[in-house]
C-alpha cells in the first residue's frame, strides 16, 4: 500500500503541480506519517494552543486579534482532531479545519466528530504542501508538534501558509524543539538511531525497544566508573528518563529520521524571511524578564540593547531551553508589538484571571493586602476574576484606611504580582469565557452536545483515540462510564430523588487506595458526578 501510494506521488497523479524537489519531500512526509500510523499517538488536546490563550497574548502585547469565540481556526497536523474538537464543543459560533496526511486518522477523527454532532469542525486529509491562498484565511493557526519534524522545505511551506492564509490581524502558533537544551536529547537520539542502524526493515516499536535497550546499557556502563558517573550524572539520569517515557512519544522523539532543532534565533530569521513577526512564547517567563534575579536582568538588558530576539536568545543559554512554543504574526502588525516589559493598566484589568496557586503558597505573600485578596480568590478556584473585582473585595472587607492614595497603592501592588504571576505561569488569563451554570435542582439538564461528547470519548468511537478536556483544553482525567449515565439521565431537569432512583440500576465501584474495589450507593456517587459536570460547564437553564 505504501508503495503504491508513493509510486502515485511520483507519477503525479495525488499532486500534478509538485517540483520533483516538493516530491521527494512529500515521499519523506508519507514515510514520516506510515510510522505515525503504525505507533499512534493519543490525540490529546494542549491547552497552551487555544485560540483564547493565542487571543490573549496577542492582546498584551498591543495586537487587536479577532475574538477567538467567532474566529476561524486551522490546524495543521491535526491527527484524529484531540486538539480542537473540545475547543469546537466549547465554541459554536467559531470554525475550526484540522488537516493531516494520515487517511486512517482523518476518517476515524470524522467519524467521532459526526457521533459527537458538531458542524463546525471538519478534518482534511491533505498534504501540507498542497495548501495554497485558496484554501481560505484563518484568524489563529496552531501548528503543534509538526515544526521540527518535518523536512526543511516543509518547513518553509508552514512558514509561507502562515503568511498567506492568516488574516491581516491574525495569530499563529509554531512550536519546536529547541538548542541550547536539546544538544544532550539530541546524543541519546544518535546512539537510538545508530543502535538501528543495521535494521532498517524494522517496524518502529522494535526500533524504540532495540534504541531503549541500548541507552541502558550505555547508561548502566558509565555509573560503574566514578569518575565518569559524577562528570555526566545529569546525562546518565537523561538516559533513565528517556527509557522511562511512554513509547509512543520516545519512538517518534528519538527513532525517526526527521527531528532537526534549531535556536529561537533561527527560527526567527526563517520566519522574518517569510514576511512574519515574532511575537513571544506562550511560556512568558522565556520572553519576559522582569520576574528574574536582578543581576540577571541587567545583564540581559546590556547584552540585547533592546532587542527582544538576543534577550530572549541569550535567556535560553541560562536556562538551557528545550522547547518552544512561540507566537507570530504578519509583519504588518509589527508596529502595534510592544516590548517593553511594561504592559497598560487597562490592558491588565481587561483580562479573567485564574489562580493555579495553593493556599499554601499564597500565604507565604509578604504584601499582606495582595495576600489577603487572593486568599479569597483562592476559596472559589475554579472562578475567574478581573483585577476589578480584586480591589472591590479590598475596598469592602480588608481596608481600614480608604483614602485614594492607599487604593492607589495596592491596586499598584496587586496588578505587579498578577504580571509576575502570569508570567511564571501561576495566573491564566484569558479575554472571555464559558458561562458556568451552577447546578439546581430540577432546574439545570445537560445539552446534548455534552452528552454525546463524553459517551464518544468514554465508550465510544474515541474511547483511547481522543483525550477530554474541559473549555480550557486542559485534560480531564476523572470522567467515566458512570458519568455517562448520569448525564444520559440529565437530558431533562430532574429532582435529585428521581436520578437516584435511575442512577441505582446500575453498580458503582470506587477503587480505594488500597486497590480495593469498593461498591458505592448512587446517593454517594451523585454529588460527585454533578461537581465534575459543574466545573466543565455542562448545566443550562431551560
Amino acid at each position: 500500500k505504501k508503495i503504491g501510494r508513493l509510486h502515485k506521488i511520483l507519477k503525479g497523479e495525488r499532486s500534478k503541480n509538485l517540483s520533483l524537489k516538493n516530491k521527494n519531500s512529500y515521499i519523506k512526509v508519507m514515510e514520516n506519517k506510515n510510522t505515525y500510523s503504525e505507533l499512534l499517538y493519543k490525540s490529546n488536546p494542549f491547552n497552551y494552543t487555544i485560540p483564547a490563550l493565542l487571543e490573549a497574548h496577542g492582546r498584551l502585547y498591543g495586537l487587536t486579534p479577532k475574538d477567538s469565540r467567532k474566529a476561524k481556526v486551522l490546524e495543521l497536523g491535526s491527527s484524529f482532531g484531540g486538539n480542537i474538537i473540545t475547543q469546537a464543543l466549547y465554541n459554536p459560533e467559531a470554525e475550526f479545519v484540522g488537516v493531516d496526511l494520515t487517511a486512517e486518522q482523518v476518517k476515524k477523527g470524522n467519524e467521532v466528530i459526526k457521533k459527537i454532532g458538531l458542524k463546525n469542525i471538519k478534518l482534511i486529509e491533505k498534504n501540507i504542501l498542497d495548501i495554497n491562498e485558496d484554501f481560505g484565511k484563518f484568524d489563529y493557526i496552531i501548528v503543534h508538534g509538526v515544526f521540527s519534524w518535518v523536512p526543511k522545505e516543509v518547513q518553509d511551506k508552514i512558514i509561507k501558509i502562515c503568511n498567506e492564509n492568516l488574516t491581516e490581524e491574525g495569530i499563529a502558533y509554531i512550536s519546536y524543539n529547541t538548542y541550547p537544551g536539546w544538544k544532550e536529547p539530541d546524543k541519546i537520539r544518535e546512539m537510538m538511531i545508530y543502535a538501528n542502524k543495521y535494521f532498517p526493515e524494522i517496524s518502529l516499536g522494535d526500533k524504540n525497544q532495540r534504541g531503549k535497550a541500548f541507552i541502558s546499557i550505555v547508561a548502566e556502563q558509565m555509573k560503574i566508573y566514578e569518575d565518569i558517573s559524577k562528570k555526566k550524572g545529569d546525562f546518565i539520569k537523561q538516559i533513565e528518563e528517556v527509557v522511562g517515557m511512554q513509547d509512543y512519544y520516545v519512538a517518534h522523539e528519538y527513532c525517526e529520521d526527521l527531528n532537526n532543532p534549531l535556536y529561537l534565533n533561527e527560527f526567527v530569521d526563517l520566519i522574518k524571511k517569510g514576511n512574519l513577526e515574532y511575537i513571544s512564547d506562550v511560556a512568558l517567563r522565556l520572553s519576559i524578564i522582569s520576574t528574574y534575579n536582578k543581576d540577571t536582568v541587567d545583564k540581559l538588558q546590556q547584552l540585547s540593547q533592546g532587542d527582544h530576539v538576543i534577550k530572549e536568545q541569550c535567556l535560553d543559554y541560562i536556562l538551557d531551553t528545550k522547547f518552544r512554543r512561540s507566537l507570530v504574526c504578519k509583519n504588518s502588525q509589527a508596529k502595534k508589538l510592544n516590548f517593553s516589559e511594561s504592559f497598560p493598566n487597562e490592558v491588565l484589568d481587561s483580562f479573567l484571571l485564574s489562580l493555579r496557586y495553593t493556599k499554601e503558597e499564597l500565604k507565604t505573600l509578604n504584601e499582606d493586602n495582595v495576600k489577603e485578596i487572593m486568599l479569597h480568590l483562592a476559596e472559589t478556584p475554579n472562578k475567574s476574576f478581573v483585577v476589578k473585582d480584586a480591589i472591590t473585595y479590598w475596598e469592602k472587607n480588608i481596608a481600614k484606611d480608604k483614602n485614594e492614595e492607599k487604593k492607589n497603592e495596592v491596586l499598584s501592588n496587586l496588578r505587579k504580582f498578577i504580571l509576575n504571576s502570569m508570567i511564571n505561569g501561576k495566573i491564566k488569563f484569558y479575554c472571555s469565557e464559558n458561562e458556568i451554570v451552577p447546578y439546581e435542582e430540577n432546574k439545570v439538564y445537560i445539552p446534548e452536545k455534552f452528552r454525546n461528547y463524553i459517551r464518544t470519548l468514554i465508550i465510544g468511537e474515541g474511547a483511547g483515540v481522543v483525550g477530554i478536556a474541559n473549555s480550557r483544553n486542559e485534560i480531564i482525567n476523572d470522567l467515566n462510564d458512570v458519568d455517562v449515565i448520569v448525564a444520559d439521565i440529565l437530558s431533562e431537569p430532574k429532582t435529585e430523588k428521581e436520578i437516584i432512583e435511575k442512577l441505582s440500576k446500575t453498580a458503582i465501584y470506587r477503587t480505594m487506595p488500597d486497590g480495593e474495589r469498593k461498591e458505592v450507593e448512587a446517593s454517594e456517587y451523585l454529588p460527585e458526578s454533578i461537581r465534575k459536570f459543574e466545573f466543565l460547564g455542562y448545566f443550562s437553564k431551560r
